[in-house]
């Protein structure tokens, strides 16, 4: 933002004052919004047509109008960013107005779980017992309050299983206020085993609604997950169960890369020594993280020879508008350029294609895992966690179970994250600039836009989640059994 005085204006715009912003300040932001979007962003058009997108651009614009906060401003521009559908866009507030913003006692203090379509109280907070079904908030029935605030987290193309899964993360508070603006009070409707009633919470300031989510339940199973990733096997002594909860283990000159990999040789050799016949591996908490750990896990895993993507291309190797480039980050343009006309140098109708040299051929590990494998998933599986789970589902020899991923089975738009700051508002735009095509067969139950898909969906209840029990994988257990 421009001054000082400037930002006491936008902190009192996003404590609910209306009148001083300028819809013409505001238009602003959003035409060069569009521009960023149109030059930069090659995934602008991955799930709906031009026309359609035009049209989302346009009728969101008519809803900036004299008075509009900084708030509404935000989800405005949020309309247009989620409806292009990739889990790596994002929007903040600019860092000074969201610590200000954090320190008023403005937000929802309850953490909550979202199961079976319902919402619970995963902390005991005044007087509101952990387990409680929550039915309402503010006279708005749970299920609204659940799709008004989950719509504040940009997913791969239509999915929303994802969206959902992050009401259960601290991400709520914020969203929360984004949905519903600020509040000193939340009349919360919920329903316990003695029956139902009601009661009123005090909002909280950020930091305290994120130590209320600290004392959260989590159950026994989760609190391993810590660790970055894990083998034993089971009980029967057949079956391996692989745990990696990230990709985030460092590029490939990383020392944490090669610890990985000297980590999965000692697994698959073990595996094939014993002729073990089943493998259960776990990726329900894996988010993403860096190449090629995904790949290479995936050597260990098929029978066939791959590569990363079918294609990649950005719109660009030229950095557009760079003014608007996040100040903080200027500095490395000039090496962001030099990385896109390297791996990005093959001009076609206008886009720009990756180069064959920087998408080799992968070919199985001789200890490659020749049994049935199991894959479990559920909504946190994205970008490079949902790559590799498209291409294992993609395999014959794999059952999938859990619940959708929001990352996309045939693609995502991904690799590299940028930056723009809009100068009116000091609002960050973030998004990756490389559309892919994943190496991944056409199968019947994935359609164009929706996650990876699971063969068997299992959720949990309240019950089973309170009770410590991990369903996804108690059932699996009992499908290899069979």
């Amino acid at each position: 933002m421009k001054n000082s005085a400037f930002l006491l204006l936008f902190l009192a715009l996003a404590f609910g004052s209306r009148a001083q912003i300028s819809k013409r300040q505001l238009l602003k932001d959003y035409d060069l919004f569009r521009r960023i979007y149109e030059k930069a962003n090659a995934g602008l058009y991955k799930y709906h047509s031009r026309e359609m997108i035009d049209s989302a651009f346009r009728v969101n614009r008519k809803r900036i109008q004299n008075g509009t906060s900084y708030r509404e401003f935000y989800t405005i521009l949020w309309n247009v960013i989620d409806f292009t559908g990739s889990c790596h866009n994002d929007l903040t507030y600019p860092d000074s107005l969201k610590s200000t913003l954090q320190a008023q006692k403005i937000f929802f203090p309850l953490p909550l779980k979202f199961l079976a379509h319902k919402l619970y109280a995963n902390c005991t907070v005044e007087g509101i017992p952990l387990g409680s079904e929550i039915l309402s908030v503010n006279g708005i029935d749970a299920k609204t309050v659940a799709a008004e605030v989950s719509r504040f987290l940009s997913t791969d193309g239509f999915n929303i299983t994802g969206k959902y899964a992050f009401l259960e993360t601290k991400a709520l508070f914020l969203n929360y206020y984004y949905a519903y603006g600020p509040q000193t009070t939340f009349e919360v409707l919920y329903k316990d085993s003695s029956g139902t009633h009601q009661t009123t919470l005090q909002a909280t300031d950020y930091k305290s609604a994120v130590e209320n989510y600290k004392r959260r339940f989590i159950p026994d199973y989760e609190k391993n997950t810590k660790s970055r990733y894990a083998f034993r096997y089971l009980a029967d002594s057949e079956t391996g169960l692989l745990t990696v909860n990230t990709f985030a283990l460092g590029g490939p000159r990383s020392d944490g890369h090669k610890q990985y990999a000297a980590f999965l040789d000692s697994v698959f050799s073990d595996l094939k020594n014993k002729n073990i016949q089943n493998l259960i591996v776990d990726i329900r908490k894996n988010g993403g993280g860096d190449d090629p750990n995904d790949l290479l896990l995936y050597s260990y895993l098929t029978k066939r020879n791959f590569r990363e993507n079918r294609s990649a291309y950005t719109l660009f190797n030229k950095v557009p508008l760079k003014k608007y480039y996040l100040e903080e980050e200027k500095g490395e343009i000039g090496e962001l350029e030099e990385e896109l006309k390297d791996e990005h140098s093959v001009l076609k109708n206008g886009k720009y294609y990756q180069h064959e040299k920087n998408n080799p051929v992968w070919t199985p590990k001789p200890q490659a895992f020749s049994g049935k494998i199991y894959l479990l998933i559920s909504p946190f599986v994205a970008s490079a966690g949902s790559l590799f789970a498209s291409m294992v589902k993609s395999d014959d020899e794999t059952v999938v179970i859990g619940q959708e991923a929001l990352g996309g089975y045939y693609g995502h738009t991904g690799h590299i994250p940028v930056t723009y700051t809009l100068p009116e508002t000091g609002l960050l735009l973030t998004f990756s600039l490389v559309d892919l095509e994943q190496d991944v067969q056409k199968l019947p139950d994935q359609t164009t836009g929706a996650g990876v898909k699971p063969d068997y969906t299992i959720e949990q209840t309240m019950e089973e989640y309170l009770s410590n029990s991990d369903s996804v994988l108690e059932f699996t257990k009992k499908v290899i059994t069979r």
